[in-house]
């Protein structure tokens, strides 16, 4: 979802075609497309990312030997080999339009330690879970420092007439479960709950950042999120015998191509222009947010860049919004067309971690597609593929068309990076 949002254009069409980065891997934004962050950049901002990264990094390897892109394994050995912790660490925020850049990376997995502007801040011990000795990391600290670094960037460029843009991506509430110490028993349900509690905290600490700095009105915010609720962090703690109930009138969540996967809040502030306490309920994408932000500066965007971005700066205004097809993707590569109400989805089970899995529901005999009108069942409780064959077949159709022609936006057909999985029309 990172790859889709800084570059409005699905991940599934990058080298990415299931599951996520692995551990060391190298750069999945190609050299030389256009972010939302290097657009804006072109237009006189001051652009900044402060957060979580995990789009892959140049990691300066002792080793000599190739990097093998994508290999988890042969990556770990590399490590083991050696890093070079003293060289810069390329190929991330600072190499895609952003000016600074402040992160741990990846809050569970190592090198456990910040990285700004391509400098490791203290050198990872591979015998303390990487962890820097001389570095001030903790999983329990982490969202409180970057937080922190937010706000004073947020400051900083207050003080200016010049715009700027901060791309804030959370450590929470991913796992680890690590809410800082005065949000623990906060909620007095779980820790995962005091996390969410925490997380809500900050989020008001990056608004009161913009209106105690005096330029709220002339300032747009867009929280979102990257997926659905993870469940087995979530329902951990005999939630739900505590009144809370994480798959309330959804279906599924982190990683299934069912609803409650990909259906995640979005609620913008922008003072002037929109209206306080409206709602629209068109479905729209996260990659959607490039070609809304590039309309709003009055960038052009060019046939090779944000293929799958639609602008939503009509909807923002109260206006009507049309949107075309969207597609989701699930962890293990499943595809699902969403149009309007209806939405098909190319797998027999969740497509991800929930039951049944792709093998269970083969062995169910489940149907290998899964057709369900989301206006009617928003739990995608009843599969129509028998009553509807013909409507199957033009979704499928679609579907095939928008993969093979590299984007789903007029202008010039594009090129996916690999081999792409097509439906059988």
């Amino acid at each position: 979802t990172r790859y889709g949002l800084l570059t409005g254009r699905y991940s599934w069409r990058s080298r990415l075609k299931r599951f996520i980065i692995p551990k060391w891997d190298a750069p999945l934004i190609e050299e030389g497309r256009m972010t939302m962050a290097s657009m804006l950049k072109a237009e006189g901002y001051d652009t900044a990312m402060i957060g979580k990264w995990h789009l892959g990094w140049n990691w300066p390897f002792k080793s000599t030997q190739a990097v093998p892109v994508g290999d988890g394994k042969a990556l770990e050995k590399l490590v083991e080999q050696g890093v070079d912790w003293s060289a810069p660490v390329t190929g991330g925020p600072n190499n895609c339009g952003f000016d600074y850049h402040f992160s741990d990376d990846v809050i569970n997995w190592p090198p456990f330690v910040y990285i700004e502007n391509e400098k490791v801040l203290g050198t990872p011990d591979p015998e303390q879970k990487y962890t820097a000795p001389d570095s001030d990391w903790a999983e329990d600290k982490v969202l409180s420092t970057i937080t922190d670094k937010a706000v004073a960037y947020i400051e900083k460029q207050a003080e200016s007439d010049a715009p700027f843009f901060l791309y804030f991506p959370m450590t929470s509430p991913h796992s680890p479960i690590a809410p800082a110490v005065d949000f623990k028993d906060k909620s007095g349900i779980s820790p995962y709950v005091d996390f969410v509690i925490e997380t809500d905290h900050r989020i008001g600490q990056i608004i009161d950042a913009v209106d105690r700095s005096g330029i709220a009105e002339n300032t747009l915010i867009i929280f979102t999120a990257d997926n659905g609720t993870s469940l087995r962090h979530s329902n951990k703690d005999d939630v739900e015998n505590k009144g809370v109930d994480f798959e309330a009138n959804i279906r599924g969540g982190k990683s299934d191509i069912w609803e409650g996967g990909h259906r995640v809040p979005f609620v913008v502030r922008w003072p002037g222009t929109v209206q306080a306490g409206s709602r629209n309920d068109t479905p729209i994408c996260l990659t959607d947010i490039m070609a809304t932000v590039a309309e709003v500066v009055g960038t052009k965007l060019p046939d090779n860049a944000a293929e799958d971005s639609v602008s939503l700066l009509p909807a923002l205004r109260g206006k009507p919004q049309e949107h075309g097809a969207i597609i989701n993707h699930s962890i293990q590569g499943k595809f699902a067309i969403r149009k309007g109400p209806w939405k098909l989805a190319f797998c027999a089970g969740s497509g991800g971690w929930s039951s049944p899995k792709e093998g269970e529901a083969k062995k169910a005999k489940l149907p290998d597609l899964q057709l369900y009108n989301l206006s009617t069942d928003p739990l995608e409780t009843t599969n129509v593929i028998q009553e509807n064959p013909e409507l199957a077949k033009t979704l499928t159709k679609e579907l095939h068309k928008l993969i093979e022609q590299g984007r789903s936006t007029p202008g010039a057909p594009q090129q996916n990076i690999g081999e792409t999985w097509l439906p059988e029309l």
